[in-house]
């Protein structure tokens, strides 16, 4: 995650240095992130009667 992270800020400006508390904090954000997502889209699916975790149910979590 960290690489990614550094992928995107890189993409958008590679002169830019994160500072390690930059760092740990936007990693922190996208784990809290995919979690809560996956939470969500857990118990749509299991809403639904199915116990497989579709593309669909991120999809209707993040209005997509």
């Amino acid at each position: 995650l960290r690489s990614t992270i550094h992928s995107v800020v890189n993409s958008i400006n590679p002169e830019i240095q994160l500072e390690p508390e930059v760092e740990k904090l936007l990693v922190d954000i996208a784990d809290e992130f995919i979690e809560s997502v996956a939470d969500f889209g857990c118990r749509l699916a299991q809403h639904r009667g199915s116990d497989t975790l579709e593309v669909k149910d991120l999809q209707l979590h993040l209005g997509r």
